[in-house]
């Protein structure tokens, strides 16, 4: 028998919440994995200001698909309003250029700084810090406004003790910004990243049905 949850037919119901972030975690896997597809878009950069919408190593369908995700969570199990999901996903996206160029903001001036001076091997610490700090930052802008999308459709993550763990899950897995930079391989962000956050907005979604 199918579980209520699946059914699109049928009143928005969440599963457990081990099931909804054993599933969503499986979902971010999902939506990581085209994510880390060669974008099938151009560059874009705008100026004044100065905004990195897509490139080949941050592409813009990243975005999109992680939020159709959320989004389509949203509308199976929470709420089946097209357009508050569809906001989600808008502010899902938006979190996603937020957090690229917090990111590119910070990994240029930290580089671009005096920090450690002109001891040998300054310019390396340098980069390692300014990636660490970059994602960890932007880790934690995209995993926020993710959550606040979500809290639009859903009003149980709306607590600070559902979206702030999806706040610093995105932030700590935002560091491995540095091994993906390293080793050019962005799956080494996408997967753990979305998985994680997909995992920590379960979590917030069944706050209500699993606490007081």
């Amino acid at each position: 028998m199918t579980p209520a949850y699946l059914h699109i037919d049928a009143r928005p119901s969440l599963p457990s919440r081990p099931r909804a972030m054993a599933i969503m975690a499986a979902l971010g896997v999902g939506s990581a994995l085209i994510s880390s597809l060669p974008s099938p878009l151009p560059d874009i950069r705008l100026s004044d200001p100065d905004i990195l919408i897509n490139a080949r190593a941050v592409p813009l369908h990243a975005g999109i698909a992680f939020g159709a995700m959320v989004a389509g969570v949203l509308w199976l199990w929470v709420n089946r309003d097209p357009v508050k999901c569809l906001l989600a996903m808008v502010l899902t996206l938006v979190g996603w250029l937020a957090a690229v160029n917090t990111a590119n903001d910070v990994i240029n001036t930290i580089q671009s700084s005096s920090l450690f001076g002109t001891i040998e091997g300054a310019k390396v610490y340098r980069e390692m810090l300014g990636w660490l700090t970059g994602g960890l930052l932007a880790g934690a802008v995209g995993a926020g406004l993710a959550a606040f999308g979500t809290g639009i459709a859903a009003t149980a993550i709306r607590r600070p003790e559902a979206w702030m763990p999806v706040v610093v899950v995105g932030a700590i897995a935002g560091l491995l910004l540095y091994p993906a930079a390293l080793f050019d391989a962005i799956i080494l962000l996408f997967v753990p990243w979305q998985a994680a956050v997909a995992a920590a907005i379960a979590f917030g979604l069944t706050w209500q049905s699993a606490g007081p």
